[in-house]
This record gives structure tokens, C-alpha cells and sequence, in this order.
């Protein structure tokens, strides 16, 4: 959710704002539902400059949602003027949130309002309520609820074809691996194992199902030119999705296309041994012949070792996605 989103004062009770509704609950959106959090998504990024849901959020807003999801909704009249969801699934790490208040509607308590019926819906009290883009609004509303800062991720980005930009060095394969391109229909299950191999400890990437990948390759950005895979004797044992934001490939986001290293995979058998960084600049030089001039990515900021091997390919701190907890 956006920092700018968050009201840090208590606000008048929205039922006493005129024309603005309380937070309404669903575990399903209609079509013109998500027609409107679609829109709604859309100037919120283009006033704060950062997507206010996360990238799985909006994969699967298409269909209404996920099962055990539930839709919280503000609206002034007809128009969509708030919007948050929460994700129950997790019974270890706790119900997860996102929030989203349209830049012309706040001051009014809105975010307030959607934090606290968060809250409510929880079904044990805990809730992580994850903030995109560090904001001290965010962070003072957060604890003026009783959340505390547990957790964040650095988006990290490099010039690539831009005038200036330093050279990519040189790709070192390790001895003994081939590296091909995805295929669409063939590599899921397999490309699924090894995620899951990769990440077995990671609280977002690991434990996918296979339709994880498959309705990401539904996605007008899912290139599989630019999906490459990594076998020691015909098993796979690294990867590296890209993936590019706007430009042609997100017709509803008009701005200069951005690459983004969206995921890089090693095997455990296979991690110290230079797969992951040789990954890294194969898709890095597939975006840059592709004309782009500039790559992000994500890393936990607490990831020190995989911070270290992205700054010494050029990477930089570009900004910040904070997690806050509640605990009863």
C-alpha cells in the first residue's frame, strides 16, 4: 500500500463524511469490481510513482481473487474511492494486506478506516500490512495502530543502454551447464520443483503451485525469449525469468519500458559456484539488446550477500517496500 495513502490523524468516523461509505467486505469481485480497483490501481501509481498492490494481487484481480481472500471496499457514491486486500492463507506467518486510497479522496480516514477493518477480518489478530514506498505517514499510522517495522525489501535498479551506463562484464557459465530458453507447455512442472528447491526457506516465493506460473504466462508481458534455463545433465538446476513493465507490453501502464530481473533460481546443489550471477547477466544483456535502458529488482534488505553481488554489477538502491506487524 502507498505511504502517501495512509491518513495519520483519526479523522472523522467515515459514515459522518458525507457520501462515504464504511469499508464493505467480499470475498469475490465482479467484473465491474475490478474494473474499478483496476483504475483506482492506476492513478494511484501514477500519483506516488509505485504500484499500491503487489504483482501476485494484480495477477489474479482477473478472476475475482483468490479463494480465502477477502476484498474490502470503500466508496463515495458509485466510485471506488478505497480499496484493500487481505490474504488469509498464510497460518504460519499470518493474514497479509495490501491498501489503495485514490490521491483525491484522502484526508478523510479512509486508509485509517480500511487498517482497522483489516484488523477486524483478521481471523487470529495478526496482519501484515505491507507499505510500497517508505513514507513517514506510513510509519506513523502503522504504530499509531500497534504495528512495528518487520520486515523490508529494496527495489534495486541499473542503467543499461542509457548513455553512461556502465558495460555488463563478461558471462562465466560454470563447467558442465547448458543454458536454453522456456518452453511453454514442457518446463512448469520442473521449472515449479526447482523454485521450490530455490526458495524452500523464502516467505513469498517459495511453496508455488503450478498455476503460479501458468496464469503469470497468461500476462501480455510473459516472454519466454527471455526466460532462461539452466541444466547440468538434462536437469534443471538454475533459472532466470525477466520480465518488462510498460511500453508495449502493459497496455494500461503508458510509460518507457523498465526491465526487471523478476526471478532468479539456483538449485542448492548448485549455489557458490558463480549459476546465479552467470543468470543474472544472461538476462540482463537480453533486456539490453532488447533497447532497455534501465533494470530493476527486488531484495530483502536483510539479504547482505545478494545486495553485495547486485552492487558489483552496477546496481543501486532505488527504494523501499515495508512490512508491518501486528501481533494481539
Amino acid at each position: 500500500m502507498p505511504g502517501r495513502g495512509w491518513q495519520t490523524g483519526a479523522g472523522p468516523p467515515l459514515g459522518s463524511v458525507r457520501g462515504v461509505s464504511a469499508p464493505t467486505v467480499q470475498t469475490r469481485l465482479s467484473a465491474a469490481d475490478v474494473a474499478q480497483v483496476r483504475d483506482l490501481v492506476d492513478e494511484v501509481t501514477a500519483a506516488d510513482r509505485t504500484p499500491p498492490l503487489s504483482d501476485h494481487v494484480m495477477l489474479h484481480l482477473p478472476r475475482g481473487g483468490d479463494a480465502d481472500v477477502r476484498h474490502l471496499l470503500v466508496r463515495s457514491g458509485a466510485a471506488l474511492v478505497g480499496y484493500a486486500h487481505l490474504d488469509v492463507t498464510d497460518q504460519v506467518a499470518g493474514p497479509s494486506a495490501e491498501l489503495a486510497v485514490r490521491p483525491a479522496a484522502r484526508g478523510q480516514g479512509i486508509g485509517r478506516a480500511l487498517a482497522q477493518e483489516l484488523l477486524r477480518q483478521s481471523p487470529d489478530g495478526r496482519l501484515r500490512l505491507w507499505a510500497h514506498g517508505e513514507h513517514p505517514a506510513a510509519a506513523k499510522l502503522a504504530a499509531s495502530l500497534g504495528f512495528e517495522r518487520s520486515r523490508s525489501l529494496w527495489q534495486m535498479r541499473r542503467p543499461l543502454a542509457a548513455a553512461g551506463a556502465p558495460p555488463l562484464p563478461p558471462v562465466a557459465v560454470p563447467d558442465g551447464i547448458t543454458v536454453r530458453t522456456f518452453v511453454v507447455g514442457q518446463d512448469e512442472p520442473a521449472w515449479t520443483a526447482l523454485n521450490n528447491r530455490a526458495f524452500a526457506a523464502h516467505p513469498d516465493q517459495g511453496g508455488w503451485a503450478l498455476d503460479e506460473i501458468t496464469v503469470r504466462e497468461a500476462e501480455p508481458w510473459f516472454d519466454p525469449a527471455g526466460f532462461f534455463l539452466a541444466e547440468r545433465d538434462g536437469r534443471l538446476v538454475g533459472s532466470h525469468w525477466t520480465k518488462v513493465h510498460g511500453g508495449t507490453a502493459h497496455g494500461d501502464h503508458d510509460h518507457e519500458p523498465l526491465g526487471e530481473v523478476y526471478v532468479v533460481g539456483v538449485d542448492p546443489s548448485e549455489q557458490g559456484h558463480g549459476l546465479g550471477p552467470a543468470l543474472t547477466l544472461l538476462g540482463l544483456q537480453h533486456l539490453r539488446d532488447r533497447g532497455l535502458r534501465e533494470v530493476m529488482l527486488y531484495v530483502d534488505e536483510d539479504n547482505t550477500q545478494a545486495i553485495r553481488v547486485y552492487e558489483r554489477l552496477g546496481f543501486t538502491r532505488h527504494a523501499t517496500d515495508v512490512c508491518f506487524s501486528h501481533t494481539p
